[in-house]
């Protein structure tokens, strides 16, 4: 499994580390040089333009030698000497993660300054744009199933699918039904979805009985029941060869009737059947909201239900292929939920980048979430940052903050050997020329 996310910081890491050490090697090899160009002048005398030279080497020297005490005191005592005022920083890392975390919570999350940062930064067109790019999206894509698959993953034990169904069915059992199936029924009665529901039975009954096995099956026991209700009538239509055709026009009848019933039920808004329906639908909605009778029955119903065997070993199927399935579909290739992802995360890059009211709304969302957030990060932020920093070690406090800045610190040590050295030769100048 890659981390790309931790590869890049580790390889920024390197690279500060690297350069770093190429910035201490120039300062230190121009104090070497100006400690060869002093050599020199002295082996020569310091006559002529070596006393020029030496001028220039003896101020460089000490110029860098002082800037390198002084960089190197914020960070240690210079060659380990406990020196007063040196190791500033390990010194005084209580007051740098005050100082951090309060400037943290006076700065940067307060809420109207973030607000106005967020706003002026526009984090919706960001994550557009972020998104259009398809190698973006792949990464992203790829991280996602890494981190689904390694969670589906951690399901794969008996006891935790055991824990996890009996929590399930735990939660149920406290579920009280009747107020849910009360609510149920009355958003579609407020829609009218009742009737509607209604009329979508009728339709299927009436495309059911107009099937030709349906009146096949009324005509068979139309023919059973005059068999055994009026044997001697039978018998006469037997001898003349007429109790089968008798039963299929009956029952052609029966269901053309039936169907012309429901016609005209679904035809008349004010039809006595709909009004009856309605009237019932009314009457348990009443009682499963003041009923307690039927309130028990809907609650033991709901017992006996998750208390069934089968109904226990039909979610537990569910559970095992579900978390199957997304295993395998996760590990493949050619994903179905990474190609749905990808699909619909480009389609909404497209909008954030390319649409103001996206990008209104989802601004508008953030900074919300923003603000009612605020207030704990300002008081969660700071202390992770001062607890964070106490607990580093002097010698990893040190090596951090010196990766990020010792680089720059390292050119005040090149500047004081340069400035140090032409401040030598002005007061050589001044020193040995007559104006």
């Amino acid at each position: 499994m890659t981390y790309p996310i931790v590869c890049m910081t580790t390889h920024a890491t390197d690279e500060k580390t690297r350069a770093l050490r190429r910035m201490k090697g120039v300062a230190l090899a121009a104090l070497l040089l100006a400690l060869a160009l002093l050599a020199c002048s002295i082996y020569m005398g310091r006559e002529g333009w070596w006393g020029w030279i030496g001028a220039f080497a003896e101020a460089a020297t000490v110029g860098a030698l002082a800037d390198w005490f002084a960089v190197t005191a914020l960070f240690r005592h210079p060659l380990g000497v406990p020196i007063p005022h040196t190791a500033i920083i390990p010194r005084n890392r209580q007051r740098l993660a005050n100082a951090l975390a309060q400037f943290v919570h006076d700065k940067f999350l307060d809420k109207e300054v973030l607000l106005q940062r967020m706003a002026a930064y526009n984090l919706a067109h960001k994550l557009g744009e972020f998104l259009a790019r398809p190698a973006n999206l792949q990464r992203l894509t790829q991280q996602l199933r890494e981190w689904l698959a390694t969670t589906v993953a951690a399901f794969d034990s008996p006891e935790l699918e055991k824990e996890l169904l009996a929590f399930v069915r735990k939660q149920l059992q406290q579920w009280d039904a009747a107020p849910t199936a009360a609510q149920l029924m009355q958003l579609l009665t407020l829609g009218n979805h009742h009737q509607r529901a209604l009329n979508a039975t009728l339709e299927k009954v009436s495309e059911w009985i107009g099937t030709p096995a349906i009146r096949q099956l009324l005509a068979e026991r139309m023919v059973a029941m005059a068999r055994r209700e009026y044997p001697k009538l039978v018998w006469m239509t037997d001898k003349l060869d007429y109790t089968e055709d008798l039963a299929a026009r009956l029952a052609e009848q029966l269901a053309q009737s039936l169907i012309d019933e429901l016609q005209t039920v679904l035809a008349t808004p004010e039809h006595p059947l709909r009004q009856h329906y309605a009237a019932e639908v009314a009457n348990w909605l009443q009682r499963l909201q003041t009923d307690p009778a039927l309130q028990q029955q809907v609650q033991q119903f709901k017992d006996q239900l998750i208390a069934h065997p089968a109904l226990h070993d039909y979610v537990q199927r569910i559970w095992q292929h579900g978390r199957q399935w997304l295993q395998q579909d996760l590990r493949s290739e050619q994903s179905v939920l990474a190609a749905w992802f990808m699909r619909y995360a480009a389609a909404l890059g497209e909008r954030l980048q390319h649409n103001p009211a996206w990008q209104n709304a989802l601004n508008s969302q953030l900074q919300v979430v923003a603000w009612h957030l605020a207030d704990h990060l300002r008081v969660l932020a700071p202390e992770h940052i001062r607890r964070t920093m106490q607990s580093w070690d002097d010698e990893d406090l040190v090596r951090e903050i010196e990766r990020h800045v010792g680089r720059d610190l390292q050119f005040i040590r090149l500047n004081g050997t340069v400035i140090g050295g032409l401040i030598g030769v002005l007061i050589y100048a001044i020193t040995h020329l007559r104006f």
